[in-house]
């Protein structure tokens, strides 16, 4: 992964609540730089932010990156940490409530598919309040071409998504094993596209925009991805 890059554009304006403030509390130094660099991430992606994007953007040095992360690769690492995380534990949560209520029955398909999906969707959807750059950053989760992003991705979600897939096999036991992966992956592609291009101006019609919420988005998605992944089982 490279520090540098050419041709830069110019970087996205950063939220008021991620701007650095005068006299930075040498505590809060470590958050600016991660709310920084997520924003860039979700921006532009992580193998086109340079480390100064960063420092400039979060007016800090490079000693504070080198200090609190290390490498780029150890920040990007954190970035993806701190966004997916919190996402995969609440799935683990969804997907036990899911066990429980089915009690020993095979789950319901459209159940488990809305606890796969909604974490990331109402984390999207904060105080009722669109956050793009979450939207953006989940959405590039599968699309960096870095191995080093994609390591990350898989060690975060890979054990979570496994258990997913079990309790779909559960659910749709004539499904093949070639079926259920292709089905599943092609699930994974329309939420993150759906994530990645929302909050994009103008990717939306506004008279859709307008109506559009965490539970419409869920019910939406759950609706496409439960279709697809039974046609013909």
């Amino acid at each position: 992964m490279t520090d540098t890059i050419t041709h830069t554009p110019s970087p996205p304006d950063l939220p008021a609540s991620q701007k650095p403030a005068s006299g930075q509390n040498p505590a809060n130094t470590r958050e600016i730089i991660l709310n920084t660099a997520e924003h860039f991430f979700a921006e532009r992606g992580v193998a086109a932010t340079s480390i100064r994007d960063i420092t400039g953007a979060a007016g800090v040095n490079l000693g504070a990156i080198n200090y609190h992360f290390g490498t780029k690769q150890d920040l990007v690492a954190a970035v993806f940490t701190r966004c997916l995380e919190p996402v995969s534990k609440r799935q683990w949560a969804l997907l036990d409530e899911v066990e429980r209520e089915s009690g020993g029955r095979p789950p319901r398909l459209e159940a488990l598919i809305e606890a796969m999906i909604r974490p990331s969707v109402e984390r999207s959807f904060a105080a009722g309040k669109r956050d793009t750059a979450f939207m953006r950053l989940v959405g590039r989760c599968y699309g960096e071409p870095n191995p080093e992003v994609e390591r990350r991705i898989r060690s975060l979600l890979e054990k979570v998504w496994i258990r997913f897939a079990g309790l779909v096999s559960r659910s749709l036991p004539g499904l093949t094993h070639e079926d259920m992966y292709w089905r599943i992956r092609l699930m994974v592609g329309a939420f993150h596209h759906t994530l990645l291009t929302t909050g994009r101006e103008g990717s939306v019609p506004p008279e859709i925009k307008k109506g559009l919420n965490a539970e419409t988005m869920i019910r939406r998605l759950v609706t496409f991805a439960a279709a697809g992944i039974r046609a013909g089982a």
